[in-house]
């Protein structure tokens, strides 16, 4: 499986020909990872062999990273990418994805991700959950149980902050 960088919009897209068009039919698609403030996703269009004009992109859904893959297989061209997810990629996924990528190859706001899911893989490591049936209590204990849920929240909003920021500064993105 190789790997695509730079192909971020429709004018640099990786384009592959010869993609079927419902059953007898042949025509052009192009795809490229779209990379806005809330994140990568892959984008795909394909071209109407009927009227030689370009389809609506459709759009994957946001992920934290993402780089192109293509595969070839029978002399067919796959494309296809891999992610991580901010939240849901764990420590594993991450160091996984990043030993399959060319970091330098990535734009800076990529590499930001990558520092957001550390942090917050980091983060999570330390957090303990404890269940409480809160059904039965009174108001003051509801108003003192908040606080607290408060205060533990600023602190690991504090301790993920300051995780980033050492991953910025570790790899020069500040």
């Amino acid at each position: 499986m190789e790997k695509i960088y730079n192909h971020k919009n429709f004018d640099s897209a990786f384009e592959v020909d010869n993609y079927p068009w419902g059953f007898r039919l042949k025509t052009k698609v192009r795809y490229w990872i779209e990379t806005t403030n809330r994140g990568d996703r892959f984008v795909k269009c394909t071209l109407n062999p009927k009227t030689n004009k370009w389809c609506k992109e459709k759009k994957s859904t946001y992920k934290a990273v993402m780089v192109m893959t293509k595969e070839v297989k029978d002399q067919k061209t796959f494309i296809s990418y891999i992610s991580i997810s901010r939240g849901w990629s764990n420590a594993v996924d991450v160091a996984k994805f990043e030993h399959q990528v060319n970091k330098d190859l990535l734009s800076k706001e990529q590499l930001k991700e990558i520092c957001a899911c550390k942090a917050i893989n980091e983060t999570n490591s330390k957090v303990k959950v404890k269940f409480v049936n809160s059904t039965g209590w009174s108001k003051e204990q509801q108003v003192a149980n908040d606080k607290e849920q408060a205060e533990i929240n600023t602190k690991l909003a504090k301790y993920t902050n300051y995780v980033y920021g050492q991953c910025l500064v570790k790899n020069n993105l500040n």
